[in-house]
């Protein structure tokens, strides 16, 4: 399992407090940008502030490095609103992105919500994953989902399936996908059992955020 740790507490003598802060931000930013497509990771955060500086900075690297990428973002704790909010702080022109498709903004609890996909609720998220890599023919997807909304739909067993069977299901190469579980959904959401079991899928893709 890979977790990097927050050294914000390090007692070495340093003339800007929010430098450690700002390299533990880019070091999982720039992990996140060298995941493999076609894998996915999953990414465990104790805040929704935290995680809004991972994602943002991820997402901006995303950009400067691939100008063609496409990020299918479905946050739970954060609105749309504000995740646009977060990654124009960034300097990022979401308006401008989410016009030309290379941004797609949408609220997961309302996604598997959506009578338009006539499947089960877990399923939702592998139809708009096939129908965005559709849309967008050889460009690469990158996937950011707030699975911590299946704890508040009672769905962690679909859920766990879901993970085991993700890459044979999707029968995708042009994707890769980050899961983030907030901590304290995560361990109300799976048993002990479950919990290792999960990580097992994911071996040593697992980021801890704090």
């Amino acid at each position: 399992m890979n977790v990097l740790v927050d050294d914000n507490n390090s007692t070495s003598p340093n003339p800007n407090p929010n430098a450690n802060k700002r390299l533990y931000e880019d070091e999982i930013s720039d992990q996140l940008l060298h995941v493999p497509i076609g894998h996915h990771y999953l990414i465990l955060y104790s805040n929704i502030e935290t995680m809004r500086k991972v994602y943002s900075s991820y997402i901006k690297k995303q950009f400067e490095e691939q100008p063609n990428s496409v990020v299918l973002f479905l946050p739970y704790y954060d609105t749309t609103d504000n995740v646009r909010g977060v990654l124009s702080s960034k300097g990022i022109n979401v308006k401008e992105r989410e016009k030309e498709g290379s941004i797609i903004i949408l609220d997961i609890m309302k996604v598997l919500q959506d009578p338009y996909f006539e499947v089960p609720d877990i399923e939702k998220l592998k139809e708009l994953s096939r129908k965005t890599e559709k849309q967008f023919g050889d460009k690469t997807i990158f996937i950011i989902a707030d699975m911590s909304v299946f704890n508040h739909t009672k769905k962690a067993s679909v859920l766990l399936e879901y993970e085991k069977t993700l890459h044979k299901d999707l029968k995708v190469e042009r994707w890769k996908e980050l899961c983030l579980y907030n901590k304290r959904d995560f361990e109300i959401m799976f048993t002990k059992d479950e919990s290792k079991r999960l990580l097992e899928y994911h071996k040593d893709k697992v980021i801890s955020v704090n």
